[in-house]
């Protein structure tokens, strides 16, 4: 990343949080129509990468309009990460629906749980309800240069959460720990930062992936409940969709099997709410990326 391109992400992020709460919700609608316009006419190379995954992860061509709906869905989760910090608890717990909420609700209250989440909707947004409605979060961010990672820190920290670096040594005890004391440790799970995911499919494309073992290895050394959840946009409100848990299994190859678990609920749910899957990143294996 250029020394210009990460000035300007450091004063989008610092402009963002003291602006974003003040702009209001129809503002807010223009802004990400306006956005995303400007982002199509540039063509950035990340929309090719964005479209490849959607190919694979619908198991069909991708059209103009499904690229359009996905980065419209990516700015207005940028908008409303930065409008959330002034969000009241009754709107934040009003802007959330859910499906599936008794597996989470009764993992949590028997021994614990640990939510897998994509890079889907907003996950910040899920993060607060959760912190709200009864379930302190610890989770993972990635680490980001010094400016930007305390800006994250400060964010997340005012929403609720214990957040922790992904290259943190300590990161994969702390959250053991968390989840044995009675936090609900959250983590974003499809993108594999540290390079030792371990090798899974995606859903009906058999596309191979490798995907983090953190959310498994937690729940299975803190004995608490693997849960994996997606995010989606419905309307005005954002829709949490919950899966049942997945039963720990011991050894390096039940971890792949729980991961395994993990990957068939995300590509499930994604296939039926692609757009808002925000993965401009290379995600399937190079054989597959055509």
């Amino acid at each position: 990343m250029s020394s210009l391109r990460k000035a300007l992400l450091r004063l989008l992020y610092r402009i963002g949080w003291r602006i974003g709460p003040l702009v209001p919700t129809r503002l807010q609608r223009i802004l990400v129509r306006a956005g995303t316009h400007i982002t199509l006419r540039q063509r950035p190379a990340a929309l090719d990468v964005l479209r490849q995954n959607l190919a694979i992860a619908t198991g069909e061509p991708v059209g103009d309009a499904l690229v359009r709906a996905a980065v419209e869905s990516y700015l207005r989760n940028f908008v409303e990460v930065f409008a959330l910090p002034g969000w009241t608890p009754a709107m934040v717990t009003d802007r959330v629906v859910t499906t599936g909420e008794e597996y989470l609700r009764n993992a949590y209250a028997d021994g614990g749980a640990v939510v897998a989440l994509p890079h889907s909707g907003n996950w910040d947004l899920a993060g607060a309800w959760a912190c709200l409605t009864g379930m302190p979060v610890s989770t993972v961010a990635e680490r980001l240069p010094a400016a930007e990672f305390a800006a994250f820190l400060g964010f997340r920290r005012a929403l609720g959460m214990e957040v922790l670096a992904h290259d943190d040594p300590t990161s994969l005890s702390r959250l053991v720990s968390g989840a044995e004391s009675g936090r609900l440790v959250c983590l974003v799970a499809d993108r594999d930062l540290g390079g030792t995911g371990l090798p899974v499919r995606w859903g009906a494309s058999g596309a191979s992936v490798r995907m983090p073992a953190g959310p498994a290895m937690v729940a299975r050394r803190s004995g608490a409940a693997l849960i994996p959840a997606v995010c989606s946009f419905a309307g005005r409100r954002m829709l949490i969709s919950f899966g049942p848990p997945i039963e720990a299994e011991a050894g390096r190859d039940g971890l792949t099997r729980m991961t395994q678990q993990v990957a068939d609920f995300f590509a499930e749910q994604i296939a039926s709410r692609p757009q808002d899957w925000h993965m401009f990143q290379p995600f399937f294996a190079p054989a597959v990326q055509r």
